[in-house]
């Protein structure tokens, strides 16, 4: 999932928004109408005599509080595209090319792991402050990405150690032989497992639990899910092609974070120049665009490459909060995973320490990642760069009651039942622009006209971490066909996705699995 702030691949976000009030804007008639207001004279009220205590406002919703501060609303505007702003260049891709992936999760990494496979340059441009990953998320105590939790109950006189939580993508599912060739390796390399504890489905109404079968596996990365993403930037670092100084092998490979680009302009004879932090990231042959939401929609629509623009600007994504829990002793459920049906609040809800194979201080703790629903997440979204106190005790009390009511009926005693453990640190998180809700059902998008304007990630083909690879390894190999090739004809075959139409995408509200 992918926050509008930090990337399954995704929704980064490092600046804190002034806190500002909106500000009324009147016209004249308004204006006038306050006016004849003010001056006609007003009825003469004659008091009444109390009949009771004064009453005492009706509080204010957190959430409806921090929108009126923040001045946020809850809607996404879509500029329309310049079709005239196309950039075209007729000299052919060189055989040599230079390319730059703005994103970091995994579509981004697997389209460089492939590039360089294939001989080619790339520079990875990622906004993470913890690390590379987008929605290959996990924070863990004793990181700058879990140094406190959030609101006043998430924040004990002293902090638990030994926490971890995967706080988006949660596991993945393979059934394409292009990925299970690249997982089989991981798992050969110790950094995938099979995660074959109970997984299913609850019934929040009843509490009925239904397992799901092991078949297709579930995997996790053994460190939690952004230890995957940062194992394979560590070997795209460390795989080099060519002598270096001292016959040192150079990389292929460049990762850049946190760097957040902001501008793309097409220099005339050189390429796509891109500027971010101040200053110039380098002149590229090839972009890539490798996350989504209203960052990317900036990025590209006034570029120069309308086509892409106007695809991306088709996505839609939803909204998820994140709860991330420690409780004091374990919480008495026969899973380790469950997609919750049925429920207005909560979508899934993970034991990272069971999944995780966990060591806490004090060893009784149980860390678990809660998810909202879609619906919920709408309701209550806020700006999430910098959530208030009370809004983030009200996500996490709601959360938490929803999760204790929803597995009420799990417990095979009342003894059981009657032990329910106490929650002694809560983190909650906003993931504004998560997961898709449609998609065009193909791979990539690559606009060769644009002097090679491309697009992967997972909503591309539906809403997976395998989804999010194939996009990548698929991309790499329509920008390695393109070299050397220039006019309509050599070109035709590699205009991919520019006019291809959306469809509504039938997944949970974490992502899509087989269950």
């Amino acid at each position: 999932m992918e926050p509008t702030g930090s990337g399954v691949s995704g929704l980064n976000l490092a600046t804190k928004p002034k806190q500002i009030s909106p500000a009324v804007k009147h016209t004249r008639n308004d204006q006038r109408d306050s006016m004849a207001t003010i001056r006609q004279p007003q009825p003469t009220r004659k008091s009444q005599p109390s009949t009771g205590p004064p009453r005492s406002p009706i509080p204010l919703d957190p959430v409806e509080k921090a929108r009126r501060q923040m001045g946020y609303r809850n809607n996404w505007n879509r500029k329309p595209v310049d079709q005239d702003s196309q950039v075209r260049w007729s000299e052919p891709l060189s055989l040599s090319p230079s390319v730059a992936i703005i994103g970091g999760g995994m579509s981004g990494l697997m389209c460089a792991k492939e590039l360089a496979r294939l001989g080619i340059r790339s520079t990875v441009f990622d906004t993470g402050k913890h690390g590379v990953g987008g929605r290959m998320a996990t924070r863990a105590s004793g990181e700058p990405s879990l140094r406190s939790g959030t609101g006043s109950r998430g924040k004990p006189a002293v902090q638990p150690g030994g926490l971890r939580f995967d706080h988006a993508a949660q596991f993945f599912t393979v059934t394409d032989p292009l990925f299970q060739d690249v997982v089989d390796e991981w798992v050969e390399e110790g950094v995938v497992r099979l995660w074959d504890g109970p997984v299913g489905k609850l019934r929040a109404e009843s509490g009925a639990f239904y397992p799901l079968p092991p078949s297709p596996p579930r995997y996790v990365a053994t460190g939690g899910m952004r230890s995957l993403a940062e194992g394979v930037a560590e070997q795209l670092l460390l795989k080099g092609d060519g002598a270096g100084p001292e016959g040192r092998r150079l990389s292929l490979t460049e990762v850049k974070r946190p760097v957040w680009i902001s501008k793309m302009q097409a220099e005339e004879g050189r390429g796509w120049a891109l500027q971010g932090e101040g200053r110039l990231q380098g002149v590229y042959d090839v972009v890539v665009i490798a996350h989504n939401g209203k960052c990317a929609n900036r990025l590209v629509g006034p570029a120069g490459a309308p086509r892409v623009a106007e695809q991306l600007m088709r996505l839609r994504l939803n909204a998820v909060w994140a709860l991330m829990v420690a409780f004091d002793g374990p919480v008495p459920v026969p899973f380790e995973g469950a997609f919750i049906q049925g429920s207005p609040v909560l979508s899934w809800a993970g034991n990272n320490t069971a999944k995780m194979q966990l060591r806490h201080s004090p060893s009784d703790l149980e860390c678990w990642t809660i998810f909202s629903t879609n619906a919920y997440g709408q309701a209550n979204k806020v700006p999430q760069e910098a959530i208030p106190v009370d809004v983030a005790d009200k996500i996490a009390g709601e959360m938490l009651a929803a999760f204790r009511q929803a597995t009420s009926g799990t417990t095979s005693s009342a003894a059981a039942a009657g032990r329910w453990p106490t929650p002694v640190f809560t983190r909650v998180q906003l993931w504004g622009a998560a997961l898709p809700l449609n998609t065009p059902g193909l791979p990539c998008i690559l606009d060769p006209d644009s002097r090679q304007v491309g697009v992967c990630g997972d909503w591309l083909i539906g809403g997976s971490l395998q989804a999010a690879a194939v996009s990548g390894m698929s991309l790499a190999r329509k920008i390695a066909g393109l070299r050397g090739k220039s006019g309509p004809e050599q070109l035709a075959p590699f205009r991919l996705g520019l006019n291809t139409q959306f469809t509504p995408l039938r997944a949970t509200d974490i992502g899509e699995f087989p269950h």
